[in-house]
């Protein structure tokens, strides 16, 4: 577990370390939370000022209707800061300078594949719910089911969005899907070291913000708050950078063959050995 923590550390450590050639890069994922965060401080306004609360609570036409621009905000606001990203990093491997808004103006020409990818996301996020829940265990089992399978078939997604320049989001899944399968073990492996380093650096912020809500009081309890809110903020700003830069860097090795990024000087195969 030590060793396997020390490589996902490394591959993290990497990934991120990507970006310090163009350091103003890391407004990306922070552009992506607050631009997230304001849409939902929007529809949360509308939602008290209109009266809505009970009818969402009540009517399931509000309720799943609410959901369903819930998941397309999130997935769609998400996709486009990751697919800058994504454009940047590939950038930096290519040896090529890059800036935030050339990131954003590659994001930007991809806006309809990105669009349809987040409807067809919400739709199928606000039908699996539905299924969980009116039909109990089944539903909960057949949601699971597909939260994997999509995730893994839409591993490369973002990539192949802005990359591989599919125009057709079913050419766009098999080409994600035919990726994944190349290198399942590079990419589950590599990824899950990602997620668990950010997890463990989130870990104190959480304990932070327990202490303020549970035992302090006061300024002491709002610094707590505040400062541990910051602490998991930043884990998941971390996280979502270095994410995207290990599948670019992954989708670079399934396609060319290339070591780059994180895994210039290290083996994909070779990353996360079983033993």
């Amino acid at each position: 577990m030590a060793s396997k923590y020390r490589r996902g550390f490394a591959i993290t450590r990497d990934s991120l370390r990507v970006f310090t050639q163009e350091p103003n890069l890391m407004i990306l994922p922070v552009l992506s939370l607050l631009a997230v965060g304001s849409a939902f401080a929007v529809l949360s306004a509308i939602v008290f000022q209109q009266g809505l609360v009970e009818s969402l609570l009540t009517n399931d036409l509000y309720k799943y209707g609410a959901l369903f621009c819930a998941i397309a905000i999130s997935s769609s606001v998400a996709t486009f800061f990751n697919a800058a990203v994504v454009h940047c990093a590939a950038q930096l491997f290519d040896g090529n300078s890059t800036s935030v808004r050339e990131g954003l103006a590659a994001a930007w020409r991809a806006r309809r594949r990105i669009a349809v990818w987040a409807v067809v996301a919400a739709t199928l996020g606000t039908v699996l719910y539905i299924l969980d829940e009116k039909f109990g265990v089944v539903g909960s089992l057949t949601r699971t089911i597909f939260d994997i399978a999509w995730a893994l078939l839409t591993f490369f997604i973002v990539p192949v969005i802005v990359l591989d320049q599919r125009r057709s989001l079913r050419r766009q899944l098999r080409r994600s899907g035919s990726l994944f399968r190349e290198t399942w073990g590079e990419s589950v492996s590599a990824t899950l070291g990602v997620s668990f380093v950010f997890l463990l650096v989130s870990l104190p912020g959480v304990a932070l913000g327990a202490v303020g809500y549970f035992v302090l009081n006061g300024v002491l309890a709002t610094g707590a708050l505040v400062g541990g809110g910051g602490i998991v903020v930043a884990a998941i700003v971390g996280s979502q950078t270095a994410s995207a830069i290990v599948r670019t860097a992954l989708y670079r090795y399934a396609t060319t063959g290339e070591h780059v990024g994180p895994f210039d000087a290290r083996d994909p195969d070779t990353v996360f050995p079983n033993s």
